[in-house]
């Protein structure tokens, strides 16, 4: 397994998937789904330019580990041909693991424990249903990008 290639494969697909929730915050800037950027940084600064930027750290360090995850699955079981198709398959499985770690986002969020933020709930369905369809097209957009990226390299 190339790691170097699997990590450029996280950091392509959470380009991807960042810009896919940015984009949809601009199309729609009501405040009816989840906004991840803002929340992840809302919990280490107040100010909403570092927000922004710790938000983004975050998500960039998560989904370069997401990334060595997916590239290991497609290499464990030897699919480099058809990478693009697992990596939205392990892209899913991610996207239930982030949907379950979102239910406990009220027990470490220091704004969510004071009442100041709306809990995300599992899948950011306390936001609306639209949040975990969002949540679900980032990550296939990001396991799509990163089986691309990780079985042409490879």
């Amino acid at each position: 397994m190339s790691v170097d290639v699997a990590m450029i494969g996280g950091l392509m697909g959470t380009i991807g998937a960042v810009l896919f929730l940015q984009v949809w915050e601009v199309a729609r800037p009501s405040n009816d789904h989840l906004r991840i950027v803002s929340m992840i940084g809302s919990a280490f600064t107040p100010k909403p330019f570092a927000q922004q930027f710790v938000g983004r750290a975050v998500l960039f360090v998560v989904g370069i580990c997401y990334g060595v995850f997916t590239s290991a699955v497609i290499y464990a079981f030897e699919v480099e041909a058809m990478a693009w198709f697992y990596g939205i398959v392990v892209a899913v499985l991610l996207w239930i693991l982030t949907g379950i770690t979102l239910t406990y986002f009220r027990l470490l969020h220091p704004l969510i424990r004071r009442g100041e933020m709306k809990a995300p709930g599992p899948f950011g369905l306390g936001y609306s249903r639209q949040s975990a369809a969002l949540l679900l097209v980032a990550h296939l957009i990001f396991g799509l990008v990163c089986g691309l990226v990780y079985g042409t390299a490879v």
